[in-house]
């Protein structure tokens, strides 16, 4: 677990926030913190604009650089350590953690795999040649320099590189060969991808469902400005008959892919919360990350629910599902046309657990705001960066006039473990505010990547054996 350090974060005024007061706009665009804060962070010139300090009143203007120095708290990451499988003058290859992000991003800056790499063994500038969700475990390439990483890109754009994923999924996963065909559309607000779907009367459900395993694909004009071409190739490895081990073969890279096609076919990985479920709580509202929010459960809209109202989501969009043996019994299949799924929700307990971690994220600073679309990139981000992928971080122990203001605003009191900053909203906790300890790394591991002359692999996790 990291100690608690200082940071600046720097970010441009965007234009639709030009007009509005700091203090307004810092409590209305981030709202992981109250208020009150903000307040007493402008008037001590922590919240400075254009590296001056202002009056909580002053009206900002478009492309104005703000900067928000904070006594910054990172969530702690799983034990598991970065294992370095091969190491070169141009590249190196690991075997990523769960819980651990690929480079620094949102409350994650030292608990990363580029940090981690810098600090244990001074490996300099790492460019990654491909990304994990924070969540996913598994093969990482990193390139040393910018050549070897634009090698790379150059063959992932022309389509030569392979992907090799397993996961553990509920449920018995046909023994077929199974080649999924779905469009991807990515919601950043929520952080959650789904496949294209739109409300349908009931009685047409039968008709979608046979439709669906006939390969047939319906689009729209609607679905071609929003969502994303992708096939995913699923082959079974194992069943115990409760769950299945499958391999996972992405053809295409969207955010989310592996995990929203495996929940379209009826399939989820078994401890995924994040698509498990029909309905989860969106972060928006729970002020924590994606698949943190997802841990509190929504009462679900079950199958009895949808005849009843004659409304079913049904996919519509780009689906053409392809099985490698005709004669597979539809029995096997047939979550697919139907997007919300019968989960058994709303007992005692979980409604126990929905209050525990409501309370647990009112206040939370933690947020994921990152919009990144790129290939299995999603970052678990939050707390304080100010425009994700356009902020720039600067640690307070590389600006001297900050070394020298630290002594206003640093309490003398100091825990066993780190000083204590009176005005920070964490302290004197080590972890952040909101955090609850229940980060848990996905049964979803990156095996191997291959390309026109290379190959990259990396051992199977525990769960997968």
């Amino acid at each position: 677990m990291v100690r608690p350090y200082f940071f600046e974060f720097l970010a441009h005024v965007k234009k639709r926030w030009e007009g509005k007061t700091v203090v307004d706009l810092f409590a209305q665009e981030f709202r992981q913190r109250p208020r009150e804060y903000y307040e007493e962070a402008v008037k001590r010139g922590r919240i400075r604009v254009e590296g001056k300090v202002v009056a909580p009143s002053y009206v900002v203007r478009d492309s104005q650089t703000m900067s928000h120095f904070v006594h910054r708290h990172e969530p702690p990451v799983l034990a598991g350590r970065v294992i370095v499988l091969e190491e070169g003058p141009d590249i190196i290859v690991v075997s990523k953690p769960a819980t651990v992000p690929v480079h620094p991003c949102g409350q994650y800056r030292k608990n990363s795999v580029i940090s981690i790499l810098e600090a244990e063994h001074k490996t300099g500038p790492l460019f990654p040649v491909h990304r994990l969700d924070r969540l996913v475990s598994g093969l990482l390439i990193l390139a040393r320099n910018s050549r070897t990483a634009d090698f790379f890109r150059q063959e992932i754009e022309a389509g030569v590189v392979q992907k090799q994923y397993v996961a553990k999924v509920k449920g018995v996963f046909p023994a077929e060969e199974v080649e999924l065909n779905a469009a991807v559309i990515y919601d950043p607000r929520e952080g959650r991808s789904s496949v294209e779907v739109r409300a349908r009367p009931a009685k047409e459900i039968a008709v979608e469902i046979e439709s669906t395993l006939k390969g047939a694909s319906k689009r729209t004009p609607e679905s071609d400005a929003k969502s994303k071409e992708s096939c995913t190739k699923f082959r079974r490895l194992s069943t115990d008959g409760v769950d299945s081990i499958v391999q996972c073969m992405p053809l295409t890279g969207r955010t989310h892919q592996i995990r929203v096609h495996l929940q379209y076919l009826g399939f989820p990985i078994a401890n995924d919360d994040l698509y498990l479920h029909s309905n989860v709580t969106k972060r928006s509202k729970a002020n924590t990350t994606a698949d943190r929010a997802a841990k509190i459960p929504e009462v679900p809209e079950t199958i009895s629910e949808v005849k009843d109202s004659s409304i079913a989501v049904l996919s519509t969009v780009s689906v053409d599902v392809n099985y490698s043996d005709e004669r597979l019994d539809s029995s096997n299949v047939t979550a697919p046309s139907v997007a919300v799924t019968n989960t058994k929700q709303g007992d005692n307990t979980r409604e126990a657990e929905r209050e525990k971690l409501q309370e647990h994220s009112k206040n939370a600073e933690i947020i994921d705001r990152r919009s990144s679309e790129d290939a299995e990139n999603a970052c678990s981000n939050g707390g304080d960066l100010l425009e994700p992928g356009v902020s720039l971080s600067i640690e307070a122990n590389e600006v001297p006039e900050l070394q020298k203001e630290r002594s206003q605003f640093v309490s003398k009191s100091i825990n066993p473990n780190f000083m204590v900053d009176p005005l920070c909203t964490h302290c004197p906790n080590m972890a952040p505010t909101g955090y609850t300890g229940d980060d848990e790394g996905l049964w979803l591991h990156c095996i191997r990547y291959s390309g026109s002359n290379w190959t990259y692999e990396c051992p199977l996790p525990e769960w997968a054996l």
